[in-house]
Formats: C-alpha cells, structure tokens, sequence
C-alpha cells in the first residue's frame, strides 16, 4: 500500500496516458449544487483572496486500484473510494476548459488534464475519466463539447452540476482572472492510498463504508459481487444483470429491503440489517456449483417476481387478486409468495390456476387479520418457516395439494395461537365496534364491497369516504342517534356510518340533516351502496349497527374462514382414540402435543352440566361457526378442529376438567400415559 498527500489537479495531470476508471459497483455519481458544490466554491474564493497563495484545502482521500489491462497494457486507476471528489474536479476541468478565452487555453487544459491525446479519437482511453456506466452519456456529451446537447431540466447530477460549475467559474474569472482561478484550484489537496491488490481493495472498501449510513447493503453487495472482475467484465455483468435490478427498485434502500426478502425465501430466516451483508455474502460463498451468471439471473428473477407482485399495475385474468394482495401493502408475506412465485414461473411444479389461489389464501389471512386488529409482529417473521414448511410437505404430499398444504400451515396449525386466522364470530365483534374511519383499508374495502357485486366497475378515483352521520355532533344528529359525547364519537366512526361520496358532495354534505343528505346521496345512486341509505327512513344507532352488519357481511362472504381438507404430517403411531360416556372420538397428536380432533368426533350431551365445565361458551362459538353440528342425542365435530393440548381436547369432549393424557388412547388401547408420552 503506498500513501501520500498530493493536490488532486496535480495528480491527474501526472497520469498521462492512464485513465481513471470509476467502477460499476460505485454507485451515480450523487454529489449536489446544493450540498457540496456551494460549499466548494466558497472554499475556492478562499483560495484565491489568499494573499499568502500557499494556504491549501483538503478535499479528503482517493483511493485506488492500479489495473494493467489488455493486450495492450493500458493503465487504469481503478477509483474504490473518493469518486464523488475525481469526478467533480473533472467536471471543474471540462468548466474551465469550455470558458477559456482562446484556444491555446483550451489545449492547454485538454490536454493537461482531460484527455490522453495520444490515443486515438476513437479509443477508450482517450477520456482520462471513464465514468460510471450510469453516468457515461452525459459525461460524454460534456467531454466531446456537445454543450448544446444538454437537457438543462435534467436530472442528472452530472449535467446540473456542470452547468453550475461553468456559469459559477466564468463569474469567478471575470471577477479575477483566469490563471488565479486556475492556480487556487491547484491548491485543492487529497491523500491518495494506492492499493496492493484486490483482496485488500474489497477490504478496505468495506472499512470504509463500515460507519454511517454512506452506503447500503445493496451498495456493499454489488461492490462484493464485482470488485474482482475486471472493468470491461463489471460492465457486461452491470448492463446484463444489475441494471435490471436498477430498473425495478427505486433506490438503493429498497433493493436493500428486496434482498432481505430474497435471503429469506432462500435461506429460511430473515437477515437483520445490520447483519444482511455479511448474510449475503455467506450465503453466496456456499453456492459452489453455481456460476456467478446463474446466481445473477436469480437475483433478477426473484426481482421480477418482487415486481409483478408489488409494483406493477396487475393486469389479465387474474388481476383483482393481485390487487387486492397490494392494496393490503404489506411485506410480511414477501419471502412466501417469492418462493411460491419460484414454483410456478421457473420450476413449473404448480399451475397457474394454483399460484393465484395461494395468492388468495394470502391476501384472506392478511384482510380478515388486519381488520380484527391484530398484532402482526409474531407473523412477519414466521413467513419464511411456512415456506420451508409448505415445501417439506409438498414435497411429500405432491404439488398438487399446494393450495390445500398452504390453508394447513398458514391457518390449520395456528388455530389455537396467535398467528390464527380470525374466525366470523370474532372478526365480526371486533370491526362492528371499531374506528373504522382511522384504518387505511376502509375506504379499499368500501371500494371492493361496491363492486363485487356491480356488472359495472364503479370509477373510485373521485370518490372519498363520508360520514352520514357527521363527525360533529348537532342536537338534531344526537338525538337521531340516541347517543351523546363519547358514545356519539365511537359510533359515529364505525363502518356502518361510512359510505363513499363523490369529493365535492362530501363537502356538500357537511353537518346537514339526514333528508337533506339524501337528496345529495340522490345523486350518486349509481353507487349501489348509496341507493340503499337513500331507501331508509331513518338513520340512527340501529340503522347503523344494522348496516355495519351487512358490510361485515360482505367481508366474510368476500374472504372466507378457510379449512384445510387434510392432515398432511399424519403418522399413524400418532392416531389418538377416546371412549367414554357412551361418545366416540378419535384425533392426532401433533409433535407440539397440540391435537387435531377429527369430524365425526362426538361431545358429551351432558358436559356443561358437569360442575368443573369451563368451555360452555367455545363449544357454543364451535356451533356458532359450522364446526360443531347439533345431532340427536349431542353434538359432534364437521370438520377437524385443533385444540392446544390432550387435556382441552378431553375436556372439550367430556366437560369438565381432565388430564387427557389418561383418556386419550393409543391405538392399541393403551392411555398416553402408558404410551406416546413414555417414549418421549
């Protein structure tokens, strides 16, 4: 490693016949008017009005990889730190050179600092800067001196920074002169580290960014994965892979947050941030029989999926579902449906037909949980372990049960935690009470409601949500409601007073009483909500909660409780029987000693009238639901139902309080006890 302090014009100047490559895996060049260049102008008049002419000013460090490339043993300077400094004195360079005053000057600075003359015209190396691969077509233009050309309402760092820099410094010489311009430019000063070889480039690339928020993983990934290429290969990888990755995230920070989710969806676990570098490249060094091209194209394959799922506007036949998954604008399921994505579009293990409806299983958990408020810290992490567990049990049940395997993980096995899909009874308590007016979906769902049952798509673009109701409370709408202050305030936001109104009626509609609100609702009868508040003579607290009723209805019906049709991790050692009290039952003891009470399993009849009984109300909430039915004689299971222990399933079935483990029976008979628990 060689160090020393030197002036940045001086050492480009000494690089004659070399060039200063700024690599693909630096990021645009990001220096602003506004941020930097103000500041380093004023920094320059310092320079100048020095009456000592010896004071300098230190620009920071340049750090750089020296490169023999090629047959013909061009020397390029390959910049891994400092490119925000070379490429701004550059761009002071190519400034000075389009204000001087005559040619010789101009010659003087082209060929002092910009160009290698003795290269051809047509070489690459007869620009000392080869630029990033994002900013080349404008450096060009400015280097070739097609000032013409530039778009002054670009947006290109490059281009406004020049354009700022050549108005600036020809104000500067006509306040001075030019050889003063130019001799306190000189005195702009860096260290540059020149490097011994690419290991340590990588290293102290890494060193650098380590503190701050300077770059991204992203940014640290792209360097890792290019650094030990060679120019001319940086850029085949850059323009065949990574500006694809470019074209479908925005920023840096959210192809940061796609490779969290693409780690995930790989690996299993999510990757903490501070970690997801580190995470990347371990997971990368063990993909030994994979090339680098192929490893790449599934960067941008899963892009494209991250794509297609959350960013572009969903089209063709299946486009409400996707709709619906981005309009719950949630991440949690990213990993999930990128590895599913996997399966469809390049594994081809399922159809399409099955792709889209795990997408509709997603988008169910995801509305029924979001409108029954529920926490979602626990589930954004366990994303990642039901993919693993989906594969696992597809893999052993067949593909073809994708959607059926996907309903038992996600839903099937939550039942009795806090991850489970909220059953009608409580998601119906639940949003009927809510402040329906502050959550984000409301006017979504509204939207969806309207629709789904219209031959027509109502245009939502204008409309808006309205309370018919108001907000603020008046005699008159107390009265209608029958509820005052706190009372008035809850009922006033829940979903049964909203309803969706063109933008200028809501403002029309204000305070005003219920007659004169639906003359205005008169006129949006083509919405199909609309019409039906136009029909009701009154609107009070039970018209309200009548009409939350109904669009609760709507939701339930749109997005269903959903059952998984089979046990899909069935060993028959684990096949559990009870008899007592003249009923049968029969289930599964899962490996968490949860338990899967089968259908057919029968209740005791007489079970709440056992004095120790505590679960009267669930077996009435089972009935409630569809699960349990009302026989002759009792009641008994429809469909299978997991229970969180052997004792509550036995206490489900029995009444009472029972230690399950000796009711419950192996199948040879022998209690639990005896048995399954013993080998444990």
């Amino acid at each position: 490693m060689e160090s020393n302090p030197r002036k940045l014009l001086e050492f480009i100047s000494g690089a004659i016949g070399k060039q200063f490559v700024i690599p693909v895996y630096q990021r645009k060049y990001t220096w602003t008017v506004k941020k930097q260049l103000v500041q380093l102008i004023k920094d320059l008049v310092e320079l100048i009005e020095d009456e000592t002419k010896q004071k300098q000013h230190f620009l920071g460090t340049v750090v750089y990889l020296e490169n023999v490339v090629g047959v013909e043993y061009k020397t390029e300077f390959s910049i891994v730190d400092g490119q925000q400094r070379i490429v701004t004195m550059f761009l002071i360079a190519h400034a000075m050179k389009a204000i001087a005053e005559n040619e010789y000057r101009t010659r003087e600075i082209k060929e002092t600092y910009l160009q290698n003359t003795a290269e051809p015209t047509s070489s690459r190396y007869r620009q000392r800067l080869y630029p990033s691969v994002a900013d080349g077509d404008d450096y060009l233009i400015i280097a070739e001196g097609r000032y013409d050309e530039l778009d002054k309402d670009s947006n290109s760092n490059i281009v406004k920074n020049f354009l700022y820099l050549k108005s600036t410094l020809k104000d500067l010489v006509a306040r001075y002169n030019f050889d003063q311009v130019l001799y306190a430019l000189k005195r702009f000063s860096i260290v540059y580290i020149k490097l011994d070889d690419r290991d340590n480039a990588q290293q102290i690339f890494e060193s650098i960014n380590s503190t701050g928020e300077r770059l991204t993983a992203s940014d640290l990934i792209r360097n890792f994965i290019m650094m030990d290429k060679s120019n001319e290969e940086q850029t085949i990888l850059y323009n065949k892979y990574w500006r694809r990755l470019e074209n479908v995230f925005v920023n840096s920070r959210d192809m940061e947050d796609f490779f969290r989710y693409y780690l995930a969806a790989i690996t299993g676990e999510y990757s903490a941030k501070h970690v997801l570098y580190q995470a990347f490249k371990d997971y990368w060094h063990k993909q030994k029989d994979i090339t680098d091209d192929e490893l790449l194209e599934k960067l941008v394959r899963y892009a494209g999926y991250f794509s297609s799922l959350y960013i572009k506007e969903p089209d063709g036949k299946y486009a409400d579902i996707l709709k619906d998954f981005q309009s719950v604008e949630s991440m949690m399921p990213a990993p999930f449906v990128l590895g599913v994505s996997e399966w469809y579009f390049h594994e081809h293990k399922i159809t399409e037909e099955q792709y889209y409806d795990v997408i509709k299983v997603i988008n169910t958990y995801q509305i029924r949980r979001y409108f029954n408020d529920d926490d979602t810290s626990r589930v954004s992490k366990a994303f990642p372990t039901y993919l693993k567990n989906v594969k696992k049990l597809a893999e052993l049940n067949g593909f073809e049960n994708i959607v059926d395997i996907v309903i038992y993980v996600l839903i099937t096995k939550n039942q009795s935690n806090k991850m489970a899909l909220p059953t009608d009874k409580s998601l119906r308590s639940k949003l009927i009470n809510m402040n329906a007016y502050a959550m984000k979906l409301t006017k979504w769902l509204l939207e969806k409601i309207e629709n789904e049952s219209s031959s027509v798509h109502v245009d939502m673009s204008d409309l808006s949500i309205e309370h018919i109701m108001p907000q603020t409370s008046t005699p008159y709408w107390e009265a209608k409601a029958g509820a005052i202050g706190e009372e008035y305030t809850e009922l006033v936001n829940t979903i049964g007073n909203l309803t969706l109104v063109s933008k200028p009626d809501n403002s029309k509609a204000g305070n005003r009483n219920f007659e004169t609100k639906k003359k205005i609702f008169k006129d949006t009868l083509h919405i199909r909500m609309n019409e039906i508040i136009y029909k009701q003579n009154e609107w009070n607290k039970d018209s309200i909660e009548s009409r939350s009723n109904f669009l609760i209805d709507e939701l339930i019906s749109m997005y269903p409780y959903l059952r998984s049709q089979g046990n899909y991790e069935q060993n028959e050692d684990r096949n559990i029987f009870l008899e007592e009290k003249g009923i049968k039952a029969m289930g599964y003891l899962n490996e968490d000693e949860t338990v899967v009470i089968y259908a057919g399993s029968e209740i005791y009849p007489k079970a709440e009238e056992i004095t120790s009984d505590y679960l009267g109300e669930t077996r009435q909430d089972l009935v409630d639901e569809g699960i349990l039915e009302k026989k002759i004689g009792g009641r008994q299971f429809i469909q299978d139902y997991t229970v969180s222990s052997v004792s509550k399933a036995a206490s489900l079935i029995l009444g009472g309080s029972r230690n399950g483990w000796d009711y419950w029976k192996d199948s040879n008979g022998i209690i639990l006890n005896y048995s399954l628990r013993k080998k444990k």
